[in-house]
């Protein structure tokens, strides 16, 4: 998925009183993402090196098979994460082209007085 903005492209994504925009929140979810990815990424690294070179692996409490299961569930559970991160972030944006919340830019502002 391709970031649809970068966290330096808003200079101003929160309000006084520090309330976040579902730009902000956008923006923070993909980097959740992508931190998940990341993590998945190397816990699969080493599954597939212990996989690939067993004798490599020198714990005799737990045998290499049931240690690659766990270090690729692990790899799962990061996996799910970073898809629901994904998932926020896409509605998060959504809220934001649409004007939901706290206004995003200057065309969301309201345009009546709460009064």
């Amino acid at each position: 998925m391709q970031a649809l903005a970068g966290p330096n492209d808003f200079a101003d994504n929160q309000f006084p009183g520090r309330m976040k925009t579902h730009l902000a929140f956008a923006l923070q979810y993909e980097e959740l993402a992508q931190s998940n990815k990341s993590k998945a990424d190397n816990w699969e690294f080493i599954a597939d090196y212990f996989e690939k070179f067993p004798k490599e692996y020198r714990d005799p409490s737990t045998p290499v098979k049931e240690h690659i299961a766990q270090l690729r569930a692990v790899a799962a559970e990061y996996r799910k994460t970073e898809e629901l991160d994904r998932e926020l972030a896409k509605k998060h944006h959504s809220m934001a082209l649409h004007g939901l919340g706290p206004p995003t830019m200057s065309s969301e502002s309201p345009t009546e007085s709460a009064n």
